[in-house]
């Protein structure tokens, strides 16, 4: 087999463990608060001018929270370029999901009962949809007649009167 190859290859799943690695930190990271992750927070406060700014300073806790939003926003607009939504998001629309389905499943029990009362009055879909064929029939029938009777009335004397 090629060196060359082992080695790349070798490299590449050891890059994967240190980003899989750095994944699960920051995973960590976000939802504790930029504060408590030593590999981040330095990386944090660096990025965003916090390691700038004395941490006993009066204003450091409200321009870290600033930061936080501003790191929070622009990570939600990169998963949004990613395709990727959020898990909050993801937990939310899941459970809006499962409401809507047991919603459409009590619509849906409704709709068959309300069937079967219909079937017991003899008035079942088949019933109603043939009575409807039927009246829209008679109707167009009635309908031909006024324009035959219209006519009628209209038509020019063939006679010359």
């Amino acid at each position: 087999m090629d060196r060359h190859f082992l080695e790349f290859w070798g490299h590449s799943l050891l890059n994967a463990a240190k980003g899989q690695k750095q994944l699960e930190d920051l995973a960590k990271w976000l939802p504790r608060g930029f504060f408590n992750l030593q590999d981040f927070t330095p990386l944090f406060q660096k990025a965003y001018g916090l390691d700038q700014v004395a941490p006993d300073s009066p204003d450091y806790l409200k321009i870290w929270k600033q930061a936080e939003k501003k790191f929070l926003d622009s990570f939600y607009e990169y998963l949004n370029l990613l395709g990727a939504v959020p898990r909050e998001e993801y937990a939310a629309l899941t459970e809006r999901y499962e409401k809507l389905k047991e919603k459409v499943g009590q619509q849906e029990e409704t709709i068959k009962h309300l069937k079967m009362l219909l079937e017991k009055k003899g008035m079942g879909f088949a019933v109603a949809n043939l009575e409807f064929q039927e009246l829209i029939k008679k109707q167009g029938d009635q309908f031909q007649e006024l324009l035959k009777g219209f006519g009628e009335v209209v038509k020019p004397d063939r006679e010359g009167n």
